[in-house]
């Protein structure tokens, strides 16, 4: 394999993304504190070999489809289809050759440093998915630190569609115990011990899974982990503090849901967390859950911010 592609944007108050063709994938994001000293914000792999034998999905953009499908099967329009399974007999984040495993293409940054396209052609069967999928992302770096992008395709055949971001974000700190995590939904999808949703969801209140109020993640945690789907109540879906470096993260997107993982798999359990902004896992199994489906003729686009905040 030829050496991967990296990429960095950067803004007029130093904040600096690097990013890589493999995955079309964040590498780092590194915000300045109060002072102008940089905080790594994320966890991530920093060699070619690493990055490429990643089963994390650090950074990596996701596809077709995020997230898991049930038995590595659905029907669409009458049709069965069976999918690639790379986490027992069902399908994570689009199969073993998905989207976070191919290499991108790009033109590369813009002449302000402040933008890139990735581009992926998806052919007719990519894992078993029907259609030929053009997709892109495109990421763009403001000078308020905000990192948006934005997710887009089109396809020859109608498909199941479900991007996202899979950054594993630290803030700087060395587990994610002493982070403040505020999630804006009113309920979660539960899930079976393979982590399929049940098709139905439950509301947060009064549960380890609210996080309308801000909490400290150490204290929840200690009342078990996260791997879970909220229903998002509004646009402005997160907030992530770090008190230690006087920082925040705030994540928006016009996504259904958003998946909260507290990194309970990493090599080293709790060092990071993730937040992704998606569509709702094993929807299209589900007739109660709502899915996206790309028709002929159709575009998908979905967007997604993560805004940074120092804080006093």
């Amino acid at each position: 394999m030829s050496p991967l592609k990296r990429f960095t944007l950067q803004n007029q108050n130093g904040m600096q993304v690097v990013l890589c063709d493999f995955g079309a994938r964040i590498l780092s994001i590194k915000v300045p504190k109060h002072d102008g000293t940089l905080i790594e914000t994320t966890l991530n792999h920093s060699s070619d070999k690493a990055i490429v034998e990643d089963e994390s999905y650090m950074g990596a953009t996701v596809g077709r489809t995020s997230n898991r499908i049930s038995k590595s099967q659905f029907s669409l329009n009458g049709e069965e289809f069976h999918i690639s399974a790379n986490e027992g007999k069902n399908n994570l984040h689009g199969g073993a050759g998905g989207f976070s495993k191919r290499v991108w293409s790009t033109d590369g940054v813009n002449e302000q440093k402040n933008a890139i396209l990735f581009t992926l052609l998806s052919e007719d069967g990519d894992q078993g998915f029907p259609g030929e999928v053009n997709a892109s992302v495109l990421f763009t770096l403001n000078d308020i630190n905000e990192l948006k992008f934005v997710f887009s395709a089109r396809s020859t055949k109608p498909t199941p569609i479900n991007f996202c971001n899979h950054a594993y974000f630290n803030m700087g700190e060395s587990t994610i115990k002493d982070l403040e995590l505020t999630i804006h939904a009113d309920a979660y999808l539960p899930v079976d011990k393979e982590s399929i949703p049940l098709g139905y969801f439950e509301s947060v209140e009064n549960t380890r899974f609210d996080f309308n109020l801000p909490a400290i993640l150490g204290q929840r945690l200690s009342n078990g982990l996260f791997d879970h789907c909220y229903r998002a109540s509004s646009k402005q879906m997160a907030k992530l503090t770090s008190y230690q470096h006087r920082m925040r993260l705030e994540l928006e997107s016009d996504q259904v849901g958003i998946q909260f993982y507290s990194g309970n798999f990493l090599a080293d359990p709790q060092s990071a967390l993730c937040l992704e902004a998606q569509g709702y896992p094993d929807a299209i199994n589900h007739a109660e859950l709502e899915h996206d489906i790309l028709n002929p003729g159709e575009s998908y686009e979905r967007y997604v911010i993560y805004r940074y905040i120092n804080i006093d």
